[in-house]
């Protein structure tokens, strides 16, 4: 049973017509990916490396088709490039649903630098984020930054603080 503000961003995804799913497995995104697997809604694909999803889902748009690309902290710094050269200078818009690690709760001392790091790459690639860090506010913020992302047409960052998922467990 998913919580409620993880049901908030599936219908935060619907109501936007988003369609087309790309991801890299991941603990914190696992009840949302399970959700929209078994959502007929949804056509679901696993990616082996994150710059992947950028690439699928420019081409979907382009072919009329909406997408978001679910991933952690950890798999941003993959992105960059793709991000660089394809969906923000040719404005395509999709939503990066992001888990946020190295920040509260963390456990591995590997993530906490790129952690640390990934907000400001995400300022300097200019790309809007949007931090969901409580319950209360998480479908309102959900509802509105996915909308945002095709009325800007540029991709957005939907971060999930540590703060609202409790970060990765052992």
């Amino acid at each position: 049973m998913l919580l409620p503000w993880q049901q908030a961003i599936i219908d935060a995804f619907k109501a936007e017509r988003i369609q087309l799913i790309a991801h890299v497995a991941d603990s914190v995104l696992a009840p949302i990916i399970a959700a929209l697997e078994a959502d007929d809604a949804f056509t679901v694909v696993t990616l082996t490396r994150e710059e992947e999803g950028v690439g699928l889902l420019s081409g979907a748009y382009l072919g009329g088709m909406r997408g978001a690309l679910l991933l952690q902290t950890s798999g941003f710094g993959n992105t960059i490039n793709a991000f660089g050269s394809l969906p923000l200078p040719y404005q395509i818009p999709f939503v990066v649903l992001h888990s946020q690690r190295g920040f509260l709760s963390e456990h591995n001392v590997v993530q906490v630098a790129g952690g640390r790091a990934v907000p400001a790459v995400i300022e300097a690639l200019d790309i809007q984020e949007f931090v969901l860090d409580a319950a209360d506010t998480a479908p309102d913020i959900a509802q509105r930054a996915v909308h945002h992302a095709f009325v800007a047409r540029r991709p957005v960052v939907l971060t999930l603080s540590t703060r609202l998922t409790g970060g990765k467990r052992r």
